[in-house]
């Protein structure tokens, strides 16, 4: 498995996109995430192995952006520096993955043992951090709900 954004970047596509009519002064940048190909993924047995589409949009009609920073949680603690260049118009898009060992495991991400407990469903917000060379941000948010394990 490729580790963090820097090896994935290579398997990157650009895809066309439509321009929105966006002033150059309004931020140009955005992301959109997926869990299990949906906003929201519900896991019922462990291990359970997520794949995440993470995709960047440059909505301008004339520059190009710079990626520099990436951060992709779970999957890596910190971001990773990148250079990657969007185009006007066009978008990036890359498939990460993490492996979720355990109910217990969830809620330690999302920092709710105390609702493991009850053998409530957990809520785990997973998100897309980016940061351009002329520092504009974006950030996108996918969750998976992590379902006590059942017992036979």
């Amino acid at each position: 498995m490729r580790n963090g954004w820097a090896a994935a970047a290579i398997g990157f596509v650009v895809f066309s996109a439509t321009a929105a009519t966006a002033d150059d002064d309004e931020s140009v940048l955005h992301c959109e995430r997926f869990v299990a190909g949906g906003l929201v993924a519900e896991v019922h047995s462990y291990p359970a192995f997520i794949a995440v589409d993470t995709y960047i949009f440059n909505d301008s009609e004339t520059r190009t952006l710079t990626v520099t920073s990436i951060h992709d949680w779970p999957r890596n603690a910190e971001p990773s520096s990148v250079s990657i260049n969007v185009g006007p118009g066009t978008s990036i898009g890359g498939t990460s993955f993490f492996t979720l060992e355990s109910y217990e495991q969830c809620a330690s991400l999302a920092d709710r043992e105390e609702r493991a407990q009850t053998g409530k469903p957990i809520r785990l917000k997973t998100f897309a951090k980016v940061l351009t060379s002329t520092g504009e941000k974006a950030k996108c948010v996918a969750r998976v709900v992590c379902n006590p394990p059942q017992t036979p």
